[in-house]
């Protein structure tokens, strides 16, 4: 699966090894990245597939994105962290599941393009010299501008956001490690783990955290 091997084994003794593996073949993990994936990624798919908190498939689309396969991201471009604890390390956003993700661009949306409809018709309105009123249907159609509109510019854009996949550079390719988030407190358990389990299957981690 990775550069290290682990065995995987349930809280009541059951060895997990198979079950993650196929899993991680089934999602098309291994065929994006073969061989540059961390085990800590795998089971943060698994467990929100599992816990139905999580599509994995959002994910690959992402990983392929970066690989130049498949479909095009329309997410924001990866971005290099600049501070400890995860300075060196790569993000690329992926679309969570979810009210929050939607809640979160459709805010983005209201803050970068805010009402295009609304403003256009205040300004078809100025030039004819008219007052008018805005009818019911004007109303819904506003809206939906504001709400499916917005998400299409971000997306035209590619500039939706959503959680982070975190990943290394080293020799020209991508080296995908774990699921992360944008709260800051989060960063330092998660810099833990990549520590105990990242660096052990790739061993060119430690030295780029340390010169980082």
């Amino acid at each position: 699966m990775t550069g290290k091997k682990f065995t995987l084994t349930a809280a009541n003794g059951e060895d997990m090894t198979a079950e993650i593996t196929n899993f991680a073949n089934c999602i098309g993990l291994e065929r994006a990245a073969p061989g540059r994936y961390s085990i800590l990624l795998v089971l943060g798919l698994f467990g929100g597939f599992k816990s139905d908190c999580l599509n994995p498939a959002k994910v690959v689309h992402e990983i392929n994105a970066l690989e130049g396969i498949g479909n095009p991201s329309q997410l924001k471009p990866p971005i290099q962290n600049k501070h400890p604890p995860l300075k060196g390390l790569w993000h690329k956003h992926y679309l969570e599941d979810g009210l929050s993700a939607m809640a979160i661009n459709m805010q983005k949306g209201l803050k970068k393009y805010g009402l295009p409809l609304f403003k256009q018709r205040i300004h078809e309105a100025q030039e004819a010299g008219e007052e008018r009123y805005v009818s019911t249907e004007g109303i819904k159609s506003m809206v939906d501008d504001a709400v499916h509109g917005n998400w299409m510019r971000l997306a035209t854009a590619e500039a939706l956001t959503g959680e982070w996949i975190v990943y290394a550079q080293h020799a020209g390719k991508n080296y995908y490690l774990c699921l992360g988030t944008h709260e800051k407190s989060e960063h330092e358990n998660l810099r833990k783990q990549i520590d105990a389990l990242c660096c052990q299957e790739f061993p060119f981690l430690s030295t780029l955290l340390a010169n980082a």
